[in-house]
């Protein structure tokens, strides 16, 4: 269930002695004492736990532990087989994270033999305070420890059942046929010497002689066997008496120890995982179980591939290297099945053949190879090994039942505010004697359906995969998984997690709804300027209570950049491009809100698609269609802009070429003097692409803007470069002529329009004078003719 890894071990700095080069030899320069290493310090008597103030111990890191056993039965008492470990050592391998004159395991009952620090005899006391649950052997080794250490103690007797505050027994237990060693939560150590704690994980090897063959308490004989975590490596038969050595690689808590002696039928076999690889299965049943028991128990035992493959696809690899199951008869105190890791053990047939077997697998992943560092967030494992048997068994998951949704819900609604079951929070207990109460259990199960309520069920089901994947054989806290939860879904659960987890009395069932953002027009049509557009946003309530607070945020910012102005309706509020409603509170499930708005697009809104975007801010949504996308019709525009040709000078004609516009596009020219646009009195060619340069552009520059109109499309427009300045009209020779037509330009006049000069005045007048007296001699001559 619980712990933390390697990978959150401290790791030790060294301090270096100095040295310095002087005067071409080498000279070491020693530091003061106190800053040349730590002073040793004593290891704490405690992990810290809130739970158990006095278990665990700190000031080093456990890696690897051999416990080596010699048990025996000595008789029977109250219906069950009493025995001794004739002797025993337990090997710690350790780091200590800064030099410790002294530090501490828990270790209930036996008697200590002997204890020897790397290789060197050790002194070793022990405090005992069975009513705060203290049981600490402290050793001072004859030199501080520093780094990697490693302690052996020796000890033997008699072991001794370890009596949870709840009543339950651990510890060493006798059998109808042998002894079992439990250990959740702190029972381990009437077992072996060890760091008590699941937020120090380790290694383990696991050696017990035992006699090969043992009698029940009635007498009746077979051969025995000894069950225990990770992979059988040896089995050792000397005499009447088998040495069995089990080895567990992967990082294990102490509670999920376990050690079963008794006369057993031993399944062996295989199964093989989702990705192919193919681990041990040893299975162990009590012999003494009725034929009828043991079909049942091989019948599951046949599905753990089925169900362990199954359990894959939800929460990623198998994190052992072996599987099976224990079903040993047990005193009435054991009254509970426990997910010892790799090997799950179960009190009875009727225990492992219903979801207990499932809940004891998801523990394998949940509890086992991800365990809390306290047991106050013992609530993650047993409220997902509570949830994970539902959801195996809904429609959703791999049988036809009910939804998890509609399953804890119902749990939840029965369960009045009123309720004592409810004033406990799974997060912030420390009363040991109700750890295993509603909250670890149904109000956890609970937690997690809410959860993936709110974050929507993408987001939930990569969570129970990535905690698996990131802290694997880690030992990890709430607050860690609740970042994760805000990191993979992108929403702050804090409300959520607060009412749920840290907060007495009934939380409240999260909102649930589905959200539809939409208009009247469809996304093939494109708008044209001017035209209005209406979105409609709706809430459809799919959850099982009346909406609360759930909030709707709509994006504007591609939308507001084509309308002319906005106001929002009344009951929603625009913060800069962000347009955001309450979903009315009180809206009953199955049920619909809505609310729509408007927009106009502008005159000058650009071409192309643009979006509307909407999600539910709040937790407990899910988007039908959330996004609204929308188009401003295409300008229709030619490849290349116009070009004007012809002389730009009074009373020439110029032309306009504007070529590359799309095939069927419908041309218009509006020709400018300066910018200001040709009225219609201008003199033109024609109202198209030929202009006649008007004497008042003299000195002005001309450009043509060409309109393009094209069905499907706005209307483009184009504006050509400037012409050079408007020059004077130009004469049949070449030279430039006043505006009222006059003679060659000479000096300024083609430009000026100022004064004849006198000579050229005097020759006009005598050149129409004499025009005028042959006109009027014809005249006359005419007459007389008539």
């Amino acid at each position: 269930m619980p712990r933390l890894t390697s990978a959150s071990r401290r790791r030790l700095i060294a301090t270096l002695p100095i040295t310095a080069l002087l005067a071409g030899s080498l000279l070491a320069t020693s530091l003061p004492a106190a800053a040349a290493a730590a002073d040793p310090i004593d290891g704490a008597h405690t992990s810290g736990d809130p739970m158990f103030p006095n278990i665990g111990n700190g000031g080093y890191d456990a890696l690897d532990y051999v416990v080596s056993l010699s048990w025996s039965p000595t008789g029977v008492a109250n219906g069950l087989i009493t025995g001794d470990i004739t002797t025993a050592t337990t090997t710690m391998t350790a780091r200590a994270l800064s030099p410790l004159r002294t530090f501490s395991l828990d270790f209930e009952g036996m008697s200590v033999d002997a204890v020897v620090v790397n290789g060197v005899p050790a002194t070793w006391t022990r405090e005992i305070d069975e009513a705060t649950e203290k049981f600490k052997l402290i050793v001072t080794p004859s030199t501080p420890v520093d780094g990697d250490f490693i302690v052996a103690i020796t000890y033997h007797g008699t072991p001794v059942v370890h009596v949870d505050s709840d009543g339950a027994f651990e510890g060493w237990n006798g059998t109808n046929d042998g002894a079992i060693l439990l250990g959740q939560p702190i029972g381990t150590m009437a077992g072996f010497p060890h760091n008590n704690t699941p937020s120090d994980k380790a290694t383990y090897t696991i050696s017990v002689d035992a006699p090969s063959v043992l009698a029940n308490v009635a007498g009746v004989q077979g051969n025995a066997a000894v069950a225990s975590n990770g992979e059988l490596k040896s089995k050792t038969v000397s005499g009447d008496r088998t040495t069995w050595v089990w080895r567990q690689d992967n990082p294990m808590a102490s509670e999920l120890a376990v050690i079963a002696i008794g006369r057993f039928d031993v399944i062996e076999g295989s199964i093989t995982l989702t990705d192919g690889r193919t681990i041990p299965s040893w299975s162990f049943m009590d012999t003494g179980l009725s034929d009828a028991n043991k079909t049942t128990i091989r019948n599951r035992v046949a599905q753990l591939e089925t169900i362990t493959r199954n359990l894959e696809s939800m929460y990623g690899p198998y994190p052992g290297n072996s599987t099976g199951v224990i079903v040993d008869t047990v005193p009435s105190g054991v009254n509970y099945a426990l997910e010892t890791q790799d090997r799950s053990f179960f009190p009875s047939a009727n225990s492992v053949n219903g979801n207990t077997l499932i809940h004891e697998l998801v523990h394998q992943w949940y509890g086992n190879n991800v365990a809390p560092t306290t047991w106050t967030d013992i609530w993650i494992g047993e409220g997902m090994a509570t949830w994970g048997p539902t959801h195996y068994n809904s429609a959703a998951g791999f049988g036809g039942g009910t939804s998890t949704e509609q399953s804890y819900f119902t749990s939840w609604n029965n369960k009045a505010a009123s309720s004592s079951d409810w004033n406990i929070p799974p997060g912030a207990q420390t009363a040991s004697d109700e750890l295993y109460g509603y909250q670890t259990y149904t109000r956890s199960a609970q937690f997690w359906e809410a959860l993936k309520i709110s974050i929507g069920d993408d987001a939930f089901f990569a969570l129970i995969k990535e905690w698996q994947t990131r802290f694997a054989g880690q030992s990890r806290t709430s607050a860690d998984l609740k970042a994760l939860a805000e990191e993979l879904s992108g929403r702050d659960i804090t409300a959520l997690w607060n009412d749920w987890i840290l907060e007495p009395g009934k939380p409240a069932w999260p909102d649930k709804l589905s959200l539809s953002l939409t208009t009247g027009v469809p996304a093939t049509e494109p708008l044209d300027t001017g035209d209005s557009v209406t979105y409609y946003l709706s809430a459809t309530n799919t959850g099982r209570v009346a909406l609360a607070s759930s909030v709707v945020t709509v994006d504007l910012s591609e939308v507001l950049s084509r309308t002319t102005s906005f106001t929002p309706p009344p009951s929603m509020v625009l913060d800069g491009t962000t347009l955001t409603w309450t979903v009315p509170a009180g809206t009953p499930p199955g049920t619909v809100a809505g609310i729509a708005f408007s927009i106009d697009i502008a005159a000058d809104a650009p071409s192309g698609a643009f979006s509307a975007t909407a999600r539910v801010a709040s937790l407990g949504g899910t988007c039908v269609t959330c996004v609204a996308d929308l188009s401003v019709m295409e300008k229709v525009a030619p490849t290349t802009p116009p070009t004007i040709t012809g002389t730009a000078a009074i009373g020439e004609t110029l032309t306009a070429t504007s070529e590359g516009w799309p095939a069927g596009t419908t041309l218009s020219y509006s020709w400018a003097i300066d910018g200001e646009p040709v009225i219609s009195s201008a003199r033109a060619a024609a109202p198209d692409a030929r202009f006649v340069v008007p004497a008042g552009a003299l000195g002005k520059r001309i450009t043509v803007t060409v309109t393009g109109t094209l069905d499907g499309f706005r209307a483009g427009s184009v504006t050509s470069a400037a012409t050079e300045a408007v020059a004077p009209a130009v004469t049949s020779g070449g030279g430039a002529t006043a505006p009222g037509g006059a003679g060659p330009s000479t000096g300024q006049l083609g430009q000026t329009g100022a004064e004849l000069p006198v000579g050229g005045a005097i020759v006009g007048v005598l050149l129409l004078l004499l025009g005028g007296a042959v006109i009027a001699r014809r005249r006359r001559h005419h007459v007389d003719a008539a």
